[in-house]
């Protein structure tokens, strides 16, 4: 029943989704918590698509993305999206993005597929918005 819910909020257009900002704190504790891959994967999603400000900053979600975008057990969309998220609450500080550059260059890329391999480059180049 999540899974569906979830699955049919990453449909929803960028202004109905903004109505989920309220709840992003809960959204950020469920991607954390569950087991489920498809609802962690579905949930991550859904916050990559929210505004995130600095005052939405989680330290414990970042250092949750930064473990999970290297983990080589975790499917690659979940890889990916957790790095993309690490980027968006990095960019806030100078200091933290510069610590997510070296992480990003010392992975051993060639135990990743192609997606997380992509997104890595392009935040590297920094391409990626």
């Amino acid at each position: 029943m999540t899974r569906n819910a979830l699955w049919i909020l990453t449909k929803a257009r960028k202004k109905e989704l903004a109505v989920l900002h309220e709840l992003l704190s809960t959204l950020i504790d469920q991607a954390m918590r569950t087991k489920n891959l498809s609802v962690r994967r579905l949930t991550l999603y859904i916050i990559e698509r929210q505004k995130m400000e600095v005052d939405d900053l989680r330290t414990d979600f970042l250092d949750f993305c930064l473990d999970q975008m290297k983990r080589i057990e975790e499917p690659p969309a979940i890889q990916a999206v957790c790095m993309k998220l690490a980027y968006r609450m990095c960019r806030f500080y100078p200091e933290l993005s510069a610590e997510l550059k070296r992480t990003l260059e010392t992975m051993e890329i060639d135990y990743y597929k192609p997606a997380v391999k992509c997104v890595r480059n392009r935040i590297l180049s920094g391409q990626l918005k």
